[in-house]
């Protein structure tokens, strides 16, 4: 923003200032001890004002300075009302879901529910490795010389989910695995988490962020998100680290970046997210990276948010 000139009469200069805003000049015009400043917002535009204010000074009393104010008026009513418009379309995940503006969230409500029978087994003992991506894995003597590079080509080429593809892994007892076709492995470590903070944080995001996609894309929309999410989320984690994770957590994170991109970019979703929740969930997913918090699968909260941001971008550029 640059200033352009003074003015020393203040009607005189808020009449130019009117003018150049219905000739879509941006500016602001402020008081400077015994005169007003003119100051124009875009770089771009200055000498376009500037020959506009010569003008003006030779004859400040023309019509079309007059007219210009009232053209200029008008124009602030109307974005006036298209402003609050736009407000009443936008409603903040926290008024959709807990306000009671859409309907049943009955997706998030199944999932959080698979979630806590999922718990309920592990805390009886009950055998829940069918819903891992796979029980087999790269030998503790083995990892023990790879760097995380060898290993994750190493899983990918000898041990890539063996339950899924049929791939016969010969074990250090001499037994082979030969299961094939077991395709829900993929999703299912969705439903698994380690310890109650872990699945009471997940479950209030899924139906915090879940239930406010849901009330938008309906339910078979939201499911197919929810899957993508998951697979994508977690095959990258289990050729990073291998089998052994759970949690929500990549998911959450996807639906985190489809609100947060298609609520800022897309007017007319009606969904948006608040600054302190993004700020929120930005923190803490810094904070996994540290170690601080304990082993984080960091890989599936990375490609979740990333799957969830490209999604809503594409959203939002389609929709307008």
């Amino acid at each position: 923003m640059r200033p352009i000139g003074e003015i020393k009469d203040e009607a005189e200069a808020k009449r130019f200032g009117d003018f150049l805003y219905a000739n879509e000049i941006h500016c602001d015009v402020d008081e400077d001890e015994d005169s007003w400043t003119i100051w124009i917002h875009d770089d771009d535009q200055i000498a376009k004002a500037e020959s506009e204010l010569a003008e003006f000074l030779k004859t400040p009393g023309h019509p079309r300075y007059t007219q210009a104010s009232a053209r200029a008026e008008k124009i602030r009513q109307d974005e006036a009302k298209e402003e609050e418009r736009a407000a009443r379309r936008q409603v903040d995940v926290r008024t959709e879901v807990f306000g009671g503006v859409q309907a049943t969230p009955y997706l998030s409500y199944c999932l959080i529910g698979i979630c806590l029978m999922v718990q309920l087994l592990q805390m009886t003992d009950r055998n829940v490795d069918f819903l891992r991506m796979s029980t087999i894995d790269i030998t503790t003597e083995a990892k023990a010389s790879m760097n995380q590079a060898q290993e994750t080509e190493y899983r990918l080429r000898n041990v890539f989910l063996p339950e899924i593809t049929g791939k016969k892994i010969a074990l250090q007892d001499g037994e082979q695995v030969a299961q094939r076709g077991q395709i829900w492995r993929i999703v299912t470590p969705i439903f698994l988490h380690f310890g109650l903070l872990h699945i009471i944080f997940n479950m209030y995001w899924l139906y915090f962020l879940g239930g406010g996609l849901e009330g938008k894309l309906g339910l078979g929309r939201t499911l197919g998100f929810i899957l993508l999410a998951a697979v994508v989320s977690n095959l990258g984690q289990y050729l990073l680290s291998g089998p052994a994770f759970g949690g929500m957590s990549g998911v959450n994170y996807a639906l985190f970046g489809y609100i947060w991109i298609r609520g800022k970019n897309d007017p007319n979703f009606g969904l948006q997210l608040d600054q302190g929740t993004i700020t929120m969930l930005l923190i803490w997913f810094v904070i996994c990276f540290t170690g601080l918090v304990g082993n984080i699968a960091n890989a599936a909260h990375t490609l979740g948010l990333i799957v969830g941001v490209a999604a809503g971008w594409l959203a939002a550029q389609r929709a307008r």
